[in-house]
């Protein structure tokens, strides 16, 4: 009986965290909102706001593992450094920032 619950148990997180998975596009929402909170110019902000999320997409490359996703987001080219995230439970925590 325990082993039953159990698989119940682990079908029902899979199942919830293949939910709750969120996709690219709220990652790029997110991360142009994150960066127009960062920025202290009011150009900078102007810029975002018109074509921060193209720019941001054309930048982000994902990794779908049906659970949780892992979105990097590379401007190293242009100094601006790499962002990498996870996300899950439709949150994004960011695991590293490099400049």
């Amino acid at each position: 009986m325990k082993r039953i619950i159990s698989i119940i148990l682990l079908i029902v997180i899979v199942f919830v965290l293949s939910v709750t998975n969120p996709k690219r596009s709220a990652y790029i929402k997110w991360i142009n909102h994150e960066a127009m909170g960062q920025s202290s110019n009011i150009v900078e902000k102007g810029i975002l706001s018109l074509a921060g999320e193209k720019v941001f997409d054309m930048g982000t490359t994902e990794s779908d593992y049906f659970v949780f996703s892992v979105y990097k987001t590379d401007f190293s080219e242009i100094g601006l450094g790499q962002v990498t995230c996870i996300g899950i439970f439709n949150h994004f925590i960011p695991i590293s920032k490099e400049k």
